[in-house]
């Protein structure tokens, strides 16, 4: 084979793979904004829904996506009126291995979290991955807001994370105790006071009883007026009888 053949083989040969080369580059120029449109922004979502005043819901709390994995986390929750609802108190999903003990202000307006995946747990790539359940306790008929007030989270190795927010809407309807209190007292209170008055009656009619009873005869009772100036006047004629015979 001479020079010149040979050249002429790899001059084809090199016009041969820049088509692949540029269709490689085309096909990968396709798929990174593919990939990188399918990652959505790690968001941490509060589901709430509605509860009755005097009784208690729980709430979770969920990483809607982890694409770096999770190291751990800690979450500051708010109510904005916690005349309407308050925290109670809240628990860890199992593959936390350390967690601490969340910390409920004194209003119960405020619920701060911490936890730590040490084992792995949460792999790159997770999604709804759920924080924390926590407890809501209606206080009075309303609406109030659950919100993220403050976050720290952070990927395998280390990475920031700064995940949206999204506030969530808890209604609260006035608890049947409260509705019916106002019913139960109007009903109760006449038949209260028609009580009593039957017990004041009664203990009249005993005291009037006991008292003819002392007034009339009784073994123990005092004796009649009469009857005690008939007794004073015989003990006067016997002692005048004693005198005249001495």
């Amino acid at each position: 084979m001479t020079d010149d053949t040979t050249c002429s083989i790899r001059g084809r040969v090199r016009t041969a793979s820049r088509p692949l080369a540029l269709v490689a580059l085309v096909l990968l120029a396709g798929t990174v904004p593919a990939l990188a449109t399918g990652q959505s922004t790690p968001t941490i979502s509060i589901e709430a829904g509605s509860v009755a005043a005097g009784e208690t819901t729980t709430v979770p709390v969920v990483l809607t996506s982890a694409p770096d994995g999770l190291a751990g986390y800690q979450l500051e929750l708010a109510v904005d009126d916690p005349a309407v609802a308050r925290f109670g108190n809240a628990s860890y999903p199992d593959r936390f291995a350390l967690t601490t003990d969340p910390v409920v202000s004194s209003d119960g307006g405020t619920i701060t979290l911490e936890a730590a995946d040490l084992d792995g747990q949460i792999a790159p790539g997770a999604s709804d991955v759920v924080l924390a359940t926590v407890s809501l306790t209606g206080v009075d008929g309303g609406e109030t807001q659950v919100t993220v007030a403050s976050n720290q989270v952070d990927a395998d190795g280390g990475g920031a994370v700064e995940p949206a927010t999204e506030p969530a809407a808890l209604a609260v309807s006035p608890g049947a105790t409260t509705e019916t209190v106002a019913a139960v007292t109007e009903v109760s209170s006449p038949a209260s006071e028609r009580t009593a008055e039957s017990a004041g009656t009664a203990s009249a009619a005993e005291d009037g009883s006991a008292g003819g009873d002392q007034s009339t005869t009784g073994a123990n009772g005092p004796l009649p007026i009469a009857l005690a100036i008939a007794a004073l006047a015989a003990v006067a004629a016997l002692a005048a009888r004693r005198t005249q015979q001495q």
